[in-house]
């Protein structure tokens, strides 16, 4: 009977994890370092393939219009470089198609970028922390398929956002001091696994209302800010560390 309760609570444990895994959006307060990035990405990607080759001209005015406003997503292979005295470190992670890289030598493969190439900032939503929703996010995983890194972004009108991210920070993190940022309001935490850097910058932004029959339009400013959530690992930063690699400047030096 008990083996029988034992194997019970396996299988649950399993499809639930499952169940969250396969979510079309990541719960951040949820995230932990077993999270599957790649296959989180494998439906997107494939939706992406699948609209890149498909013929647009055949498509009825319907169907263009869905594929036009269906997020597309990308993935990069990350590599180590020599920095050459360029940064403060002996080397650094980067895309092999990005166009400083794309002419160097890697000197060995990390992993694997995943990010949000197109997508409406008003309808998607991949990620979200109390009640905030992230319509772009990006990902990064290592050679084992290790989560190490995560970006959400959005362009917030509602002021509440930056507050209520704060909220999940202050309850379950540790803040953590860096340096001063003078250009973004910019502030570190800390939990077990993981270090969170939040920033948000005030602006001002055009909203277009509508167009006349001219073609004029009729817009107005509204005042928004630009969120960015960033998530490491600190399995990736001793990671980091350990390969001399370089870290941006708000991880804290341990």
């Amino acid at each position: 009977m008990i083996k029988k309760i034992i194997s019970t609570v396996i299988l649950l444990n399993l499809f639930y994890a499952c169940q969250s895994q396969d979510s079309k959006v990541v719960l951040i307060d949820k995230l932990d370092k077993s999270f599957k990035v790649a296959r989180f990405y494998e439906p997107k990607l494939k939706k992406t393939d699948e609209l890149l080759s498909s013929d647009v001209k055949k498509m009825d005015k319907k169907a263009a219009k869905k594929a036009l406003e269906t997020a597309m997503f990308a993935k990069d292979t990350l590599a180590f470089y020599k920095s050459n005295g360029r940064l403060p470190s002996e080397f650094y992670v980067e895309s092999t198609n990005d166009w400083m890289s794309r002419k160097e030598k890697p000197v060995k493969y990390f992993g694997y970028a995943y990010s949000t190439v197109a997508y409406d900032e008003e309808k998607d939503t991949l990620a979200i922390l109390n009640k905030v929703a992230f319509p772009s996010l990006g990902m990064t995983e290592n050679n084992k398929g290790e989560f190490v890194y995560l970006l959400a972004t959005k362009t917030s009108k509602n002021k509440n956002d930056v507050t209520n991210i704060l909220s999940f920070l202050k309850k379950n993190c540790t803040r953590v001091n860096i340096e001063d940022q003078s250009s973004e309001k910019v502030s570190c935490w800390e939990d077990k696994n993981f270090y969170y850097v939040l920033s948000a910058t005030d602006e001002k932004k055009e909203e277009i209302l509508s167009y006349d029959q001219s073609g004029n339009k009729n817009s107005k400013m509204v005042d928004v800010t630009d969120i960015r959530l960033k998530i490491y690992s600190k399995d990736y930063v001793q990671t980091m560390r350990n390969e001399k690699a370089y870290l941006p400047d708000f991880i804290p030096a341990k």
